[in-house]
């Protein structure tokens, strides 16, 4: 079990470094075009914007999803790709079906996967309110 603990912590670790990374990498874009916003330099479309936040958050959320189907790969839970890619995307958006399950000595790395998706999906939804704020001053 407490194997188990560590190989999730670490993927919980790893993905939320690298959404934290890349909110503020966005964060400072975001903080550039409400200066362009500000100067009335910039005549972009608020869709434009909200849809580039979007594909951001969604190309994150990917490798969040992925960074666990492969370790699920990895670990031999799951023979292909495409059913531990699921049970990644399952799990981590915390939908849950239970058509697929992981062995019992695994089972709490579906569980970290899920936690993981709650930690990703909260800090996004606050950037989305950020952009989104940006977008109605403008």
């Amino acid at each position: 079990m407490t194997v188990v603990i560590l190989i999730g912590s670490a993927v919980i670790v790893a993905t939320m470094a690298v959404a934290s990374g890349s909110f503020e990498m966005a964060n400072r874009g975001l903080r550039r075009l409400e200066a362009l916003f500000e100067r009335r330099a910039w005549r972009g479309t608020s869709f434009a914007v909200l849809i580039a936040a979007v594909l951001w958050i969604q190309l994150v959320l990917s490798i969040s999803i992925w960074s666990w189907a492969l370790l699920y790969r990895y670990l031999g839970l799951f023979t292909d790709i495409e059913p531990a890619l699921y049970f990644a995307i399952v799990s981590f958006t915390t939908v849950g079906y239970g058509d697929l399950v992981l062995d019992p000595e695994w089972r709490l790395l579906a569980g970290m996967t899920a936690t993981n998706g709650l930690l990703i999906f909260g800090l996004f939804t606050a950037f989305l309110v950020d952009v989104v704020k940006v977008l109605r001053a403008s």
